[in-house]
């Protein structure tokens, strides 16, 4: 009598969100972008300053240059679009109030700009413009409640979606400015802790509801900056900062940029930036960089970070990112007009220093306002992927070769769109919720032998499927395309079987169940919510695989329903090198196979290694089962 004892549904659930099935997900090396110059964008005239300030968000660059006239004031600001991968200007931003450095501080979200002017009426400050169909039109001059003279009202400026940040160290104070239905008020005033001091205000940085906001003044310059949080509406302090390493002079603070939990801040007196990671409410340090020029100007975006200065000449900026929590120089940036020193640049242009910097995803901005006797100049680079390849397939499970029906993984660069990130699984699998599988996830597709696959999961460095039916053997081409552009075909050998064991997170310990469906493994195996206990000699017990062919009953090609029993004779098996008989072998899903069979009774206590073999092909060695007497 045959013993089948199938695992129902919800077990196979169970059994695939906690398999390193990730069967399908193996961890891969991340694939650094290159950075490449896209744009030299160069100033006015001498001494405008044309670069002063930049900000970037998505295909808009803002860039700031307080020395050149306009209307009978000082300073503009000028906008720049990305189009088809051309860039160009958009629009020159000025006021026709008597602004005195409009752009020294410039701040763009989306299709909103921020432009300050410290010195504007004594008072300073800060006006907002706004973009609709391609063209920006001023919307509100902004200044300070209590805007007292000196109070440089718009020094610094940060705006992030409805919610403008304007920092006036004149007066050690940070003002906050939302706006509903197009129109702006001042929510709050915003000031340290401690008391006033330290040109709080000098940056500012807002990001949701967390702005930070930096003291490079605080304690004979020692420096500090604070971090504040909204919620119902209003601000409060949530932690003052201090870098690990901190000295008189250092200036920390001088520059902030606020992404999410994460936090950037220069201190360039100390030649340094320091990365701050916030767990629940507490910020602590993580990281430290030191180089020449940095902490002047700081830019952070997800896990990318922009720092002024450069690990090398002056003239350069530094990419570092972030990759599991660690952090590590990616590439330093040089413009291509660049020299190491003055006097070596012909004609007498200066490389200015990399004076401010801002990030957005994949562009970068750097504004060098000295070059060229002032005039200044801008930079725009973008990260560019290496090319699409595939470098490896093999069935999940393990095993150089692949059979038909099986869940393959395919490995690579640049197999899925660049916003896929760490990795995208279909949300339906493996229930299907359509009832079909999908050949398409995020404009991924995959064709076996010019056929489509099935996609369950896709990345920049690895895609998931299941093969179609095809009863080919041999040599099969293997194409990614991922959306925009199609890999070379790779060549893999498809056989009859290609059989594997599915296992647990330890990469150890065969995916398995006992009858009454608990978790099979050592009970040191921890996974949350999960007990595991070993298997005892002479049980039936569950094992689960891939890759061992088709069953002897019909199935259809994309169908979510897939069961029959594997045509005998069936798999053979030995435990711990002795053979075990098998009571069932069969498909119980698309692409994952069970096997029923008797732990041997001479089995030893501990891991004893399982091994199958079908249509004369042997599972991977390495597998394991836990037995205990």
């Amino acid at each position: 009598m045959l013993n089948r004892v199938l695992v129902p549904m919800s077990a196979r659930r169970r059994l695939r969100s906690i398999v390193t099935l990730c069967f399908l997900v193996v961890p891969a090396a991340a694939t650094d972008p290159v950075w490449v110059q896209e744009r030299e964008f160069v100033g006015g005239g001498a001494e405008g300053y044309f670069g002063w300030s930049v900000s970037v968000d998505g295909n808009t660059v803002v860039i700031g240059a307080r020395g050149e006239k306009q209307n009978q004031g000082s300073g503009t600001a000028y906008v720049f679009v990305q189009s088809g991968g051309v860039w160009s200007q958009q629009q020159e931003l000025f006021t026709v109030d008597a602004v005195v450095e409009f752009g020294f501080s410039v701040s763009v979200s989306g299709d909103t700009v921020v432009i300050g002017d410290p010195v504007n009426a004594n008072r300073g400050a800060a006006y907002v413009f706004v973009r609709s169909a391609g063209v920006w039109t001023q919307q509100r001059e902004l200044t300070a409640s209590d805007g007292a003279a000196g109070g440089q009202f718009g020094w610094s400026v940060s705006v992030s979606g409805d919610t403008a940040l304007v920092g006036a160290p004149g007066n050690n104070t940070a003002y906050v400015f939302v706006r509903s239905g197009g129109v702006w008020s001042q929510q709050q005033e915003l000031a340290p802790s401690r008391g006033a001091g330290g040109n709080f205000g000098s940056s500012v940085s807002v990001s949701g509801d967390t702005a930070l906001i930096g003291a490079p003044g605080t304690n004979d310059n020692l420096g500090a900056t604070y971090v504040f949080v909204r919620s119902g509406g209003m601000w409060s302090q949530q932690q003052e900062l201090f870098a690990s390493d901190a000295a008189m002079g250092g200036q920390f603070g001088a520059s902030v940029s606020a992404s999410g939990d994460t936090a950037l801040i220069g201190a360039p007196g100390n030649y340094a930036a320091y990365v701050f990671v916030r767990s629940g409410t507490a910020w602590s340090q993580k990281q430290e960089w030191y180089g020449s020029s940095f902490g002047g100007s700081v830019s952070l975006s997800g896990d990318t970070a922009l720092i002024a200065g450069g690990i090398g000449s002056e003239g350069t900026a530094d990419v570092f990112a972030r990759n599991g929590g660690a952090w590590s120089q990616q590439q330093l940036l040089i413009a291509s007009n660049n020299c190491p020193q003055s006097w070596q640049c012909v004609g007498g242009l200066a490389p200015g220093s990399a004076w401010a910097v801002s990030v957005s995803g994949g562009t970068a901005v750097i504004g060098t306002e000295f070059r060229g006797r002032g005039s200044g100049d801008a930079y725009v680079f973008g990260a560019t992927q290496t090319q699409m390849a595939v470098t490896g397939v093999s069935v999940s499970g393990g095993g150089a070769n692949i059979a038909q029906n099986a869940w393959v993984e395919i490995y690579g660069s640049n197999l899925a769109p660049a916003g896929v990130g760490a990795g995208f699984t279909w949300s339906g699998a493996p229930s299907f919720a359509s009832g079909q599988m999908p050949t398409e996830l995020d404009g991924v597709s995959v064709t076996v032998n010019g056929k489509p696959a099935y996609i369950y999961f896709i990345s920049a460095t690895q895609v998931n499927v299941l093969t179609p039916l095809d009863s080919t053997t041999g040599p099969v081409a293997i194409e990614v395309n991922n959306g925009a552009t199609a890999s070379a075909t790779f060549t893999a050998n498809l056989q009859p079987a290609a059989p594997g064991f599915l296992r647990f997170s330890d990469g150890i310990h065969i995916a398995a169940e006992h009858a009454d469906y608990s978790l099979l493994g050592p009970a040191s195996m921890s996974v949350p919510g999960y007990t595991f206990t070993p298997a005892a000699p002479g049980e039936i017990i569950l094992l689960f695989g891939d890759g061992f062919g088709l069953p002897v009953s019909t199935l259809t090609a994309g169908s979510d329903v897939q069961l029959g029993a594997l045509p005998t004779p069936w798999p053979q098996f030995t435990i711990g090198g002795t053979a075990a008989t098998v009571q069932y072998a069969g498909l119980i899903s698309p692409g994952l196979y069970q096997i029923n069979l008797v732990v041997p009774s001479t089995a030893a206590n501990g891991d004893n290694a399982v091994v199958a073999t079908y249509a004369g092909v042997s599972t991977p060695s390495g597998a394991m089962i836990p037995v205990s007497h």
